[in-house]
């Protein structure tokens, strides 16, 4: 019986994301986008996880007064909602995604691929994060996206439906280890997001002053295969459908890191998380704010 209801909730919220998605994909991608960003100021003017995102922006910035704050958490709420309906509109944009998406320093990354070199490819929930793997897909780079699965199985493969149409693979978290070896042995590039809260067993590291437990899969990765760690963050020009994607390209001296693992992974996720930080001081409204990224160092309010 519990399994019986739990298909049709599932099938039910497959149909309303179908049902919500029709005018928008008929509507032209920047109308569609534009709605999405009033539906982001709606959810923050409703209050959608605000005390936690402000708690968490207060963390992290200090300096700012509260209109501040809630000027530039509005305005990443707006620019979550754009993203996901960009994302949802991929497919439609796949022709354009050249134009849309820019890489200021690209000719590495073309240069990683000619000649077969694999490597990480890391971000954070920052920007347009599924349109940014789409745009490194449509540079010719072969790129899989490590992911987990939804709860609901019809959502979870539409999700990825819509990636596979961008030329985007998908490696999942059940099968982390062998698909990500074997992708960047191959020449691949594997993204990964890593700016979550990943429990008291993964590597804490400091974050705007603060200490996070992040997860330790990237350092992992690349510390057994010693491949380059591609640096990316997505900035959304103004409120169009533009972006820039500007990406740093670091190869770590394996050798001359700490002799302990955990040490080694400890350095490595510092240096990437550093890079984080800096894109978000530079357009802290481009950040996803409502994850309870610090619960391990602090409590949050009620």
């Amino acid at each position: 019986m519990k399994s019986a209801v739990k298909k049709i909730k599932h099938t039910f919220e497959y149909c309303a994301i179908l049902i919500l998605l029709l005018p928008l994909r008929i509507l032209p991608v920047k109308l569609s986008v534009a709605i999405g960003g009033i539906c982001g100021g709606l959810l923050w003017k409703f209050g959608v996880r605000r005390v936690v995102s402000r708690f968490n922006i207060s963390l992290c910035f200090p300096e700012y007064d509260n209109k501040k704050i809630d000027d530039i958490l509005e305005e990443s709420y707006k620019n979550f909602c754009r993203s996901m309906v960009e994302f949802a509109l991929l497919p439609k944009m796949r022709n354009n995604i050249s134009r849309l998406a820019t890489f200021p320093k690209s000719d590495e990354l073309m240069k990683m691929a000619e000649t077969g070199e694999g490597s990480i490819f890391v971000s954070g929930h920052f920007g347009s994060w599924e349109l940014m793997g789409a745009a490194v897909a449509g540079l010719g780079i072969p790129v899989d996206f490590l992911v987990g699965e939804q709860s609901n199985p019809a959502v979870d493969s539409f999700i990825n439906r819509i990636r596979a149409k961008m030329g985007v693979g998908i490696i999942h978290m059940g099968v982390a280890a062998r698909g990500v070896i074997q992708s960047v042995r191959n020449g691949r590039t594997v993204a990964m997001l890593s700016d979550q809260d990943a429990g008291r067993s993964a590597v804490i590291v400091d974050f705007f002053g603060h200490k996070v437990s992040t997860p330790q899969g990237v350092a992992a990765f690349a510390l057994k295969l010693k491949c380059p760690i591609v640096l990316a963050a997505t900035y959304r020009e103004g409120n169009s459908i533009r972006h820039r994607i500007e990406t740093e390209i670091i190869r770590p001296d394996y050798s001359s890191l700490p002799p302990e693992k955990a040490d080694a992974i400890r350095v490595i996720t510092q240096e990437y998380t550093n890079h984080l930080e800096q894109a978000i001081r530079r357009a802290p409204q481009m950040y996803f704010w409502p994850h309870r990224r610090f619960k391990h160092s602090v409590e949050y309010p009620k």
